[in-house]
């Protein structure tokens, strides 16, 4: 997940406000997978189309949308190009040739 995804799910949980933070946890069932794809995109006309709460950002939708996996891969943490293949280390997803370079270099 993103850091501001993240960050912001922790503060909900801290505060007890549980209704939110289970909104959160929830995205992935309300979003469908082609408006994720346009949030990945940064096309800031899907938010005519979703219904989502005020409190929900859009740089908060784009940090949890760029997580997520779709048909070209995962983004990387190292290069932000998308990969199918590469290894997910700590919650983070490393495409291959990044890895390669990382583990060359020891």
């Amino acid at each position: 997940m993103g850091e501001l995804f993240e960050n912001k799910l922790l503060e909900l949980v801290r505060r007890g406000d549980t209704e939110k933070a289970a909104y959160l946890k929830s995205l992935d069932k309300t979003i469908l997978p082609s408006f994720v794809k346009r949030i990945q995109e940064n096309d800031k006309t899907v938010l005519r189309e979703m219904v989502v709460p005020k409190w929900v950002s859009w740089e908060l939708l784009y940090d949890w949308a760029a997580s997520k996996k779709n048909s070209s891969g995962q983004r990387c943490i190292l290069c932000n190009e998308l990969s199918e293949v590469g290894i997910d280390f700590n919650d983070k997803f490393i495409c291959e040739h990044c890895f390669l370079k990382l583990k060359n270099m020891s």
